[in-house]
């Protein structure tokens, strides 16, 4: 089937006009900067052994190549990464190394709030304002950060903006100045939100750009959300809530669950509802769920979807004013015309999860109800279709690569969220009437109740503002690559001076299965195979999890400089999975210093819903031993002196006094049992047999190093402890607000 392009002119390229320098090098303008990099990149797309980079997404290579902006992003493994190692990086050089830190050690709470922040949804996010504060306590400016797990992008966007002026910064730690990263994630889609949000486009650029589009596809397409009054009048549809339709389970008869189960004067939905036809009571278990035949054109196949009719639309009229109303003939008439028209524009058909067999087309994260639809077209109202295949139509017409990718940004942004029928609605205590709201993230589910919204007025009055924001960020000195954390061998050893990341959790979140759906719409899809996840659908248990995340680590701790932090973001109360997390630290060849937390504030659909879920995400902060003590110990592996040299040299990598709230904590990595698990961790990481029991270790160590609360110090640690503690009303205990944790984390001996 031919398909036609949007009737748009976009203007003039956003590239400018001037000579631009680029990893060392000059180009006439933006545009051959593009054109240089981008030739470069198609080249290597070509070759067999760079297409073996672990992780190496599945996709053509022209979709890879609409959605790069090389050598910032690529949708695949970013080739350019050594050259911005070499251009930004310092060398590691162990004579004049003189770096030295103690762990951030603070806990920290910042907001999931904001313009930026809010931008673009995803499953999970770390505010880039928290980020700041470690890389501005680990680093000095011009360092490199690197972040393997990126999702979308916020690392990058903190080590970008810790240049702003000390003022803009608050009460940071550490220096303002201007650092670099390296953000790199499995899924194309995470990537492409981390490449949307460090492009550099003008905002009056953008936002022009932005508003020609929508005119466009308003302009051809717009007629799809007008209806009429009763009485003829002209009115825009802003939204409108679907009710599946059940067989109940005695006469078979049709019921509509928003008038059944919908209670408007309590707001609430009733678990029981009763048949209109015979009385009979059911409920969504009992009661058959009805499907209804659709012929999908371009699918070229007719598809059975569950049963839906329209309960509720709102609806604006000429002079602007907003009512909701039941649905009338004129809204009927307008689905019809809908649904018989050719569609101009391809969207995508793919079978969920690509699979070839029925069985397979879900995966870890779908509700009951959901698995109904077996291809991503199924998941929209036929308009929204129409309407979102015209908009990416539209925006992959802009030859300008940027701009390109910040419309495609833009579109997305209201995608998954919003623009499919996983958006529904909710009962808010206290509320009048229901709420609509977004796709419940972390999870697929189509609600009996999905809401189809107005694409266009969505896009116009609830993203462009923050994406205009965004566009003023003016974020520089970032590149984003597309591949698995297991294998970094585009960056050189020993080349990166701090690692923030948070990384997958056990099976809280199957990012590629979540991600699928917005992959389908740009061609280029997750690789599932090195994807660090507990998957029952993938067959991997805790143990694959682990050696995955072993790997990940032990590949990120080969780039970090000796002596150098990482800091890994952990929200997961099981305690196999806290353990794995610890493990494969540990085998990676890290060691751990000291565990805080990270108060969101704003806790996701997991947190507030599953039992014994982490209301207060973790900290772990870990560092790479330097050569110093790697050179000491490969002379004194084995021996009494190795240990001791071991417990001196953590000692002095962690924080000496901590107070909050006027009261001084335990340092929980001082203790002796955890300096004694450390040391063992260090020893049996390099094959070294521990020379001591752990009674011969308590005791050496009272004998060797000074003991305040129950922590030890070194000598010259421990006057300016002692000096400290005069100022603190008393010691309180260490307390991690999760039981998991904590337990992982009590004395063994008690």
């Amino acid at each position: 089937m031919a398909h036609k392009q949007p009737n748009l002119d976009l203007g003039d390229s956003d590239a400018s006009e001037g000579p631009v320098e680029c990893l060392g090098m000059t180009f006439e303008d933006d545009e051959a900067r593009r054109e240089h990099f981008l030739g470069i990149l198609r080249e290597k797309l070509k070759d067999p052994e760079f297409r073996k980079i672990e992780g190496f997404p599945i996709g053509e290579d022209e979709d890879i190549l609409a959605l790069s902006d090389p050598p910032y992003y690529t949708a695949c493994p970013n080739p350019f990464i050594e050259d911005f190692i070499r251009h930004y990086g310092k060398p590691y050089d162990p004579e004049t190394d003189d770096y030295h830190r103690e762990p951030f050690a603070a806990d920290v709470s910042e907001g999931r709030s904001g313009l930026v922040y809010d931008a673009h949804t995803y499953h999970t996010k770390v505010p880039h304002t928290a980020v700041m504060r470690y890389i501005l306590h680990y680093t000095d400016p011009g360092d490199v950060v690197l972040d393997p797990f990126c999702g979308t992008g916020m690392t990058g966007i903190a080590a970008s903006l810790s240049d702003a002026p000390a003022a803009q910064l608050g009460e940071y730690v550490g220096q303002s100045g201007t650092r670099r990263a390296i953000v790199a994630d499995l899924c194309p889609a995470a990537t492409g939100i981390a490449g949307g949000y460090t492009v550099n486009v003008a905002p009056d650029r953008f936002r022009q750009a932005a508003s020609e589009l929508l005119d466009s596809v308003d302009d051809e397409l717009g007629w799809v959300y007008w209806t009429e009054d009763d009485g003829g009048n002209p009115e825009e549809l802003i939204y409108a809530i679907h009710s599946d339709v059940f067989g109940c389970a005695d006469c078979g008869g049709e019921i509509v669950f928003w008038d059944a189960a919908y209670d408007a004067d309590e707001v609430q939905i009733h678990d029981e509802f009763d048949c209109p036809h015979c009385g009979a009571q059911n409920t969504k278990r009992t009661a058959t769920r009805l499907t209804t035949s659709i012929h999908d054109p371009l699918l070229g196949a007719t598809v059975s979807v569950p049963k839906q009719t329209p309960v509720v639309v709102s609806v604006r009229d000429r002079k602007g004013r907003r009512y909701e109303r039941s649905p009338n003939q004129a809204d009927a008439d307008v689905l019809r015309r809908v649904h018989s028209c050719s569609p101009p524009y391809p969207y995508p058909t793919n079978r969920m999860m690509n699979s070839e067999t029925e069985a397979l087309c879900w995966g870890d994260k779908w509700r009951a109800g959901t698995s109904s639809f077996q291809h991503v077209s199924e998941l929209y109202t036929r308009r929204n279709l129409l309407i979102l295949a015209a908009l990416y139509a539209g925006a992959r017409r802009v030859e300008d690569t940027s701009l390109r990718l910040s419309l495609m940004f833009l579109i997305s942004s209201y995608n998954l969220a919003h623009s499919n029928k996983m958006a529904r609605i909710i009962l808010k205590q206290g509320s009048r009437k229901p709420v609509l709201t977004g796709y419940q993230s972390g999870t697929l589910y189509a609600s009996s109740l999905s809401v189809e919204k107005n694409v266009l007025h969505g896009l116009r009055t609830a993203k462009l503002q923050g994406m205009t924001a965004v566009r003023s960020l003016g974020v520089e000195g970032v590149i984003v690559s597309t591949q698995s954390a297991t294998d970094l061998s585009l960056l050189p050893d020993d080349s990166v001076d701090y690692v923030f990341t948070d990384p997958p959790f056990g099976d809280n979140l199957a990012y590629a299965e979540l991600n699928f759906v917005s992959e389908a719409w740009c061609g280029v899809f997750t690789r599932q195979q090195p994807e660090a996840i507990v998957s029952k659908h993938q067959g991997k248990d805790i143990t694959h999890y682990g050696r995955l995340m072993e790997q990940c680590f032990r590949e990120t701790c080969r780039t970090l400089k000796p002596g150098r932090w990482l800091t890994v973001e952990f929200h997961n109360s099981r305690n196999a999975v806290w353990n794995a997390i610890q493990e494969a630290l540990m085998r990676a060849g890290l060691v751990v210093a000291d565990v805080r937390t990270l108060d969101k504030q704003q806790a996701g659909f997991n947190a507030i819903n599953a039992a014994g879920a982490v209301k207060q995400d973790l900290i772990i902060s870990a560092y790479k031993p330097n050569q110093g003590l790697e050179g000491r110990f490969a002379l004194e592996a084995g021996t009494e002196e190795g240990v001791w040299d071991f417990v001196r040299t953590h000692l002095r990598q962690l924080p000496v006094f901590v107070v909050g709230d006027g009261q001084a904590e335990v340092i929980a990595e001082r203790q002796d049992y955890l300096l004694f698990d450390r040391m063992v961790a260090f020893h049996v990481q390099r094959g070294v047999t521990i020379p001591m029991s752990a009674s011969e270790f308590y005791a050496g160590l009272r004998q060797r190093f000074p003991e305040r609360d129950g922590m030890f110090f070194l000598p010259e640690q421990v006057s300016e402890y002692d000096k400290k503690r005069l100022t603190a009303k008393e010691v309180r205990q260490l307390q991690l607000f999760v039981t998991d944790e904590s337990s992982s984390l009590g004395d063994p001996r008690e």
